[in-house]
């Protein structure tokens, strides 16, 4: 396996914005059509998410109506974090989700205490993550036995980030539990605690990686595709029983969904996307972080 160590210029040409183009392109996408002569369903839906690239169809949907135009009466609350939104949703404070797609499965399949039946209805994102290691480590890590003793961030447990990683790390003789040290962040602390060295690398998403590299503390040492390639990042659950009950407004989240993804995916219309996402009230980041490459 070809290892890479990139500098801020030729990640951000080649792959910063794979978590909302490219990744955006393979995205599977579960919507059927519906009669526009159906009623719409109006009742109240608020929809949880956590600001990183992967919910990008989520706040292109509500930033240009597109919710409303497909009937559906939604609202947009914004977690921090996975636990926060886990637990919502897990005490149905939250009956719609962006998650990553294994927290699906597990709340689905009760191997928590977190329990609720639950459908991974729709694929935001594929591709779109990396190991990102600190710049002092440049040149010192050639391996994966070399990240021995180091302690590294993940986003969630139940994450395709920490199932990449702990895979790839055993796959190459090193435990991921024994040999070095794995501690739950929040993507927005993954920068703040690489940048005063709390931790000396990350697995984690689009715009973080970008971030850390701007600011010139860190390099990649991995892209995720390189572990499995098209694998399945951000997702956007149901709760089964919600969705039996509000079939119409369901379908109308997923079709909205389905449109922002197809201008996401637009070249034409990268550099607008990447304003509208940049502002406070999505994700925060600045536009030159999600802008597709010149």
């Amino acid at each position: 396996m070809t290892h890479i160590l990139l500098d801020s210029r030729r990640f951000l040409q080649l792959g910063a914005f794979a978590s909302l183009s490219t990744a955006l392109a393979g995205a599977a996408r579960y919507v059927t059509s519906t009669s526009n002569n159906e009623p719409a369903d109006n009742t109240p839906l608020t929809i949880g998410y956590v600001p990183i690239a992967g919910s990008a169809p989520i706040a292109i949907a509500d930033a240009l109506g597109l919710f409303k135009k497909h009937g559906v009466n939604v609202t947009l609350k914004k977690y921090s974090g996975w636990s926060d939104l886990w637990t919502a949703y897990a005490t149905e404070q939250l009956d719609v989700a962006h998650m990553l797609s294994p927290m699906t499965v597990a709340i689905n399949a009760g191997v928590t205490n977190a329990s609720r039946p639950t459908e991974l209805s729709f694929t935001q994102n594929t591709n779109g993550q990396a190991i990102t290691l600190a710049s002092k480590h440049y040149g010192s890590v050639n391996s994966a036995a070399d990240l021995k003793g180091m302690v590294l961030g993940i986003p969630f447990e139940y994450s395709v980030h920490a199932l990449l990683l702990r895979d790839y790390l055993a796959s190459n003789a090193v435990d991921p539990i024994a040999d070095l040290e794995l501690h739950l962040l929040r993507p927005a602390d993954m920068v703040a605690q690489l940048t005063v060295e709390g931790i000396d690398g990350f697995i984690g998403p689009g715009p973080f990686n970008e971030r850390a590299i701007s600011n010139g503390s860190c390099r990649i040492w991995l892209l995720t595709k390189q572990l499995w390639d098209k694998h399945p990042c951000c997702a956007v659950a149901m709760a089964k029983e919600w969705k039996a009950e509000h079939p119409t407004a369901a379908q109308g989240v997923l079709n909205a969904l389905e449109e922002a993804s197809a201008i996401l995916s637009n070249p034409a219309q990268f550099d607008s996307s990447a304003r509208t996402l940049s502002q406070e009230k999505y994700l925060n980041q600045p536009a030159a972080l999600l802008d597709g490459p010149s």
